[in-house]
């Protein structure tokens, strides 16, 4: 593809900048499998003091991260209760009893944010049912349309998680686009659960890698699950490096790609047959319901691509969009065109 697509599909088109690349060229290295990388332990523990966890781990991937932390906090056979369009159920294949032989409870609640009522309807008596072992919260919410999911609310699922000694997970794959959008810090939601992820790839920008926290016997079994599955690193340093300098120069911009999703949000808003799934934009994902146009959202975004644009399609009648640092103001003003002139 042409280097001047405006990829709006994910936040992790994004590229590593140029002074990205240079922190990546003169990272310090060393063997992370016996924790001698100077920038792989540089970046857990500057992740881990940020969020106010004891401990943490950096891995490939945000679904590896997500699969190890329910590795940890569940056996063979257990239920983990979520919402109905969380990300380890829709979009990681079928790891989940893949990998740790569990299936979910799922509620089904507005842009994700469930409750604790909803929560305790799916608590499992005693007996001839699966054992609740695990509450799963997304913050952001992909499905959601970027919602950030409420304080209060995860305050009530954390209480009730410690009355019935459940563990609570935060998938926070797009967790510091929740931190700008609220202005909430991120000890304020990590203190909230027993373990927390977040994705260097996407908002921040680099090209690979997750972070899981959590507290330190939890940290060293995801570690230990990790080499099962054979995600351990050697000389990852020269990825960490992308992840200490996201953190220090990629948070804070975030809230120019909740603007131009935002931006893109109002002038998508009049397009013929062209509809907002989500009352609201938040942070910086846009979904939009094609179904009126008389064409799918496959044939609309065949057509963009050729013109320049292309969108994500999570189904036959919606098209999705994600702003991020490699798309700017000028760029969403030429896609809402572009996408205008494709549905006439």
């Amino acid at each position: 593809m042409s280097r001047q697509l405006i990829d709006l599909r994910s936040d992790t088109a994004t590229r590593p900048t140029p002074a990205m690349r240079e922190a990546i060229a003169e990272a310090p290295v060393g063997d992370e499998m016996l924790g001698e990388d100077p920038s792989v332990n540089e970046l857990v523990e500057k992740a881990a003091a940020l969020f106010g966890k004891e401990g943490g781990l950096f891995v490939s991937s945000g679904t590896l991260a997500n699969q190890l932390a329910i590795k940890v906090h569940t056996n063979p056979g257990d239920e983990i209760i979520a919402d109905s369009h969380c990300h380890p159920f829709r979009n990681e294949l079928g790891a989940s009893p893949f990998l740790s032989g569990v299936q979910f409870a799922l509620i089904s609640a507005k842009r994700g944010a469930y409750a604790r009522g909803d929560a305790e309807e799916w608590l499992r008596p005693r007996g001839g049912y699966p054992k609740s072992s695990l509450l799963w919260v997304e913050n952001t919410h992909n499905q959601g349309g970027g919602h950030v999911f409420p304080l209060e609310g995860l305050d009530g699922l954390r209480a009730f998680s410690q009355e019935q000694n459940i563990p609570l997970h935060i998938d926070g794959a797009r967790i510091f686009n929740a931190i700008v959008a609220s202005g909430i810090p991120p000890q304020e939601w990590a203190r909230r659960c027993d373990s927390i992820c977040f994705c260097l790839s996407k908002g921040l920008g680099c090209p690979v890698g997750s972070i899981l926290l959590g507290e330190g016997a939890f940290i060293e079994e995801a570690r230990r699950y990790r080499r099962m599955l054979g995600g351990g690193w050697r000389q990852a340093g020269v990825l960490a490096a992308a992840g200490l300098y996201a953190l220090d120069h990629h948070v804070e911009r975030l809230a120019d790609d909740h603007a131009n999703a935002q931006r893109f949000s109002e002038l998508t808003a009049g397009v013929p047959g062209v509809r907002p799934v989500h009352d609201t934009t938040p942070t910086n994902l846009v979904f939009l319901d094609v179904s009126e146009t008389g064409k799918t959202a496959h044939q609309i975004n065949e057509t963009t691509m050729k013109n320049g644009v292309a969108f994500s399609v999570p189904s036959p009648k919606m098209l999705r969009a994600v702003t991020h640092l490699d798309v700017s103001r000028e760029d969403v003003q030429t896609a809402a065109q572009v996408l205008a002139d494709s549905v006439r």
